[in-house]
């Protein structure tokens, strides 16, 4: 039976048109039912358990796995290597904890994704598998790149938008249904409100509202005002989900790169555990306070506009541009990195950016492993160009501790060489008190010459670092294990680096800091706010970091540039949002009583998503960013 059967449409204006009356009506009558149809496959998707993540590159699969977080986890692993290599064509098989994947290298012709899916569900609830840890927006479910944009959660919004448009449209045409504005602004008061949204969550434990919540508020937006706001929520989508396609590419693309053997991607959990509470947001603190502010605006209007009027003063303070804003730079910023080939392990920490008001910069990420000549001390009246000419011709950088010869000159280390007289014991300390790390004597003959300090090379792209760190305003920490660094006279701080070093990123947390982490330690990386991970060249990844950058230390100086710009969005959009608010505010108090929250709801929603490319312009940062418009 048709959707429309039941109802008894007014013939009358119809006969006015030219088309007959059900001719009219099937266009509407098939979006409507497509609409169902989608909206049936929306909500499936979020009462029905989310299907198994499967990515396969040739020659190996990437598999979903559960349980390896929290207590028992590696027990749950060790378990799925043992029943996945089992399979006779199955080559080997390892757990990447950080990312709940198991890597699986299979021969030819490969094994069934069923069989291989119904050994892993086996292998997970072989023993009864303990409580696994908490997530929340500190230490978000992992979400693998290789999903690309197929997230249950972003297909059913999109989903939900289409219904909503399709609706809206069904509507301008039968006036006589409607459904209250106050419905819509409801559901978006408790999607906007940070403890409302909260409380939410708790009273029905998580996942199901977070991802109902949203579909929820765009079907009866759709209905109740007639579509407004929803292609431009639908563009917001659209751009998560392009941002999500970007990031499935370039996993596609670098995976080969970086995974070659089962070496390359065995990782076990990382415990993520913030000390202390966490600093309240800017953009959650200032949407409190606007709604709160609202709230006594709607209450002092009410016994004189009347309560629907009242309530659309109120609602017209429902600040949706500071989360647009945040929304929009973050795609941006995910797809650009992307693009240059950065793996988002968690895009959460790209919408974290703003709130970062520490970075730490790991020396040792910062250093290759080549040392080059940084300080020379010459001792007996040496010829300076002659000696640094004999230096530079007898040094190196592939072997530069190995002692070397040439016509009666010898370079290497000072124990090693056979002296007479003097054996350059100050002139090194002296070095090393400015910097260097090692000490070469220079000898021609048995007679001492020079003393050489060796300092490790900065890697390609440390500079940039540097300088985006100097652009961001944060608080610039080096993290380092030698006890006079030198070359980062920017740094307001220095704490302990190496195994220390997840002690001193908790230290930097549990003293309300929010902490940006740029290093290659996979522990310390999954316990910052937001880990930017590298490793070089042959190296296996740091699995654990929300950003893997490997080598690429220009990307890793954009991501720190962006710490910057992202808190200027957050800031001009709570500038905007105040605006729109103040704007709706007066057109509800304006319009007629059963129009007042349609107006409110207008203007925040003009409001809401244009502050991404307007806010990230040419006055963000001091030098161009690609983010940034000249």
């Amino acid at each position: 039976m048709s959707p429309l059967s039941p109802l008894r449409l007014p013939l009358a204006p119809l006969q006015l048109l030219s088309l007959p009356p059900l001719q009219l009506l099937a266009p509407i009558k098939a979006g409507v039912a497509a609409g169902m149809r989608d909206a049936a496959g929306a909500v499936g998707r979020l009462v029905r358990p989310s299907q198994r993540g499967v990515w396969s590159y040739p020659g190996r699969y990437y598999i979903e796995v559960r349980g390896v977080h929290g207590i028992g986890g590696e027990q749950v692993a060790r378990r799925v290597e043992r029943a996945l290599e089992e399979h006779p064509r199955v080559q080997w098989a390892r757990v990447n904890a950080p990312s709940e994947r198991v890597v699986v290298a299979v021969g030819k012709p490969p094994p069934s994704e069923q069989d291989l899916i119904a050994r892993i569900e086996r292998a997970e609830v072989q023993e009864p598998v303990a409580p696994t840890e908490e997530f929340d927006e500190w230490a978000p479910e992992p979400r693998h790149p290789s999903g690309g944009a197929k997230e249950a959660q972003s297909l059913a919004v999109v989903a939900a938008d289409v219904v909503g448009l399709s609706v809206a449209t069904a509507l301008r045409l039968t006036p006589w249904l409607k459904l209250p504005t106050e419905v819509a602004a409801a559901l978006s008061i408790i999607q906007n409100h940070p403890r409302l949204r909260r409380l939410a969550l708790a009273i029905t434990r998580g996942q199901p509202t977070e991802a109902a919540l949203p579909v929820l508020a765009a079907l009866t937006q759709g209905v109740a005002t007639r579509g407004g706001g929803l292609a431009l929520d639908l563009i917001q989508r659209m751009a998560l989900w392009r941002e999500a396609e970007a990031e499935g590419r370039a996993w596609a693309a670098m995976e080969p790169q970086l995974v070659h053997g089962p070496q390359d991607v065995v990782a076990e959990p990382i415990v993520v555990e913030r000390p202390g509470k966490p600093p309240q947001d800017t953009v959650e603190r200032f949407a409190e306070r606007s709604m709160a502010a609202g709230a006594a605006a709607g209450v002092l209007a009410s016994p004189f506009a009347g309560p629907r009027r009242g309530f659309a003063v109120a609602f017209s303070s429902v600040p949706k541009a500071p989360g647009a804003g945040r929304e929009g730079f973050a795609t941006s910023v995910g797809q650009f990195l992307a693009l240059r080939g950065v793996l988002a392990m968690d895009r959460s920490s790209l919408r974290r950016l703003g709130r970062v008001d520490t970075v730490v910069l790991d020396e040792a990420a910062l250093r290759g492993d080549r040392y080059e000549p940084i300080d020379l001390e010459l001792l007996g009246g040496a010829d300076p160009e002659r000696t640094a000419e004999r230096l530079f011709g007898l040094f190196d950088p592939e072997e530069p501790l190995e002692t070397r010869h040439d016509s009666g000159w010898v370079l290497g280390s000072l124990d090693r060489l056979e002296l007479t007289g003097r054996t350059g014991q100050q002139a090194a300390a002296r070095l090393r008190r400015r910097g260097s790390e090692r000490v070469l004597g220079l000898a021609r003959g048995p007679r001492l010459q020079a003393v050489v300090g060796l300092a490790p090379q900065t890697v390609p792209g440390a500079e940039a670092v540097a300088a985006a760190a100097r652009r961001a305003g944060s608080r610039i920490v080096l993290a380092t294990d030698r006890p006079h660094p030198t070359g980062f006279t920017f740094a307001d701080a220095v704490v302990p680096s190496g195994r220390r070093l997840v002690a001193s990123v908790r230290s930097l947390q549990a003293d309300g800091a929010v902490v940006l982490l740029l290093s290659g330690n996979r522990r310390a990386l999954g316990a910052a706010d937001c880990g930017v991970g590298v490793h070089r060249d042959g190296e296996p990844p740091a699995w654990g970091a929300h950003l893997l950058v490997g080598a690429d230390l220009e990307s890793a100086g954009l991501i720190v540039d962006a710490v910057g710009v992202a808190a200027r969005v957050d800031r001009e959009s709570a500038l905007l949002s105040a605006g729109g608010s103040a704007v709706g505010a007066v057109a509800a108090l304006q319009a007629a009583p059963n129009q007042t929250t349609a107006r409110a709801a207008a203007a925040g929603t003009t409001g809401g998503p244009w502050p991404s490319p307007w806010a990230t312009g040419g006055r963000a940062s001091s030098s161009p960013a690609p983010w940034t418009r000249r």
